[in-house]
């Protein structure tokens, strides 16, 4: 049996530039401030949605029964686009929380600079500080946190005394 500490990191995503998860809620903070999200923003998703294209970042709806990719939303940050199944769009549009947070790991990765990374043998094993998923779900869950959802991954637990 292998010791799970032992084993090398997994990539679920593209290999990205590193960003510790400081990093990446201090990235998920400045967006929050820099769009006013906070418990309200719930309440207007729609309107938050139109918003986006202010800041040259696209929402493109697709049919659900056209949207064929394996995955429940896609994201291309060389082009600051965001592709939606409509019906996720109207989940978030009404605040369940799976779907808002599939919106926010998206625009998780635009706002992190997402980029795929060349790398060969030699620069090391990957490092789930480099992986673009982990990144984009640790952004969508503090953001989620400032909407005052539950956040879908648990992001730590301290057990120490005196909290």
């Amino acid at each position: 049996m292998h010791d799970a500490g032992l084993l090398p990191y997994q990539l679920r995503g593209n290999r990205v530039t590193p960003l510790d998860a400081d990093e990446v809620v201090h990235s998920a903070n400045r967006f929050c401030a820099m769009f006013r999200i906070n418990r309200r923003t719930l309440g207007s998703m729609a309107g938050f949605i139109e918003q986006l294209a202010t800041y040259h970042i696209c929402v493109d709806l697709i049919e659900d029964e056209q949207w064929w990719w394996g995955t429940d939303a896609v994201c291309d940050p060389s082009k600051f686009k965001i592709v939606l199944p409509e019906g996720l769009y109207r989940r978030a549009c009404a605040g369940e929380r799976d779907a808002v947070s599939t919106l926010f790991h998206e625009l998780g990765h635009l706002v992190l600079g997402h980029k795929a990374l060349l790398h060969n043998e030699k620069s090391g094993r990957p490092t789930k500080e480099e992986d673009a998923e982990w990144q984009a779900d640790l952004f969508s869950d503090h953001v989620l946190s400032r909407l005052g959802l539950q956040p879908i991954c648990q992001l730590t637990l301290d057990f120490s005394e005196g909290q």
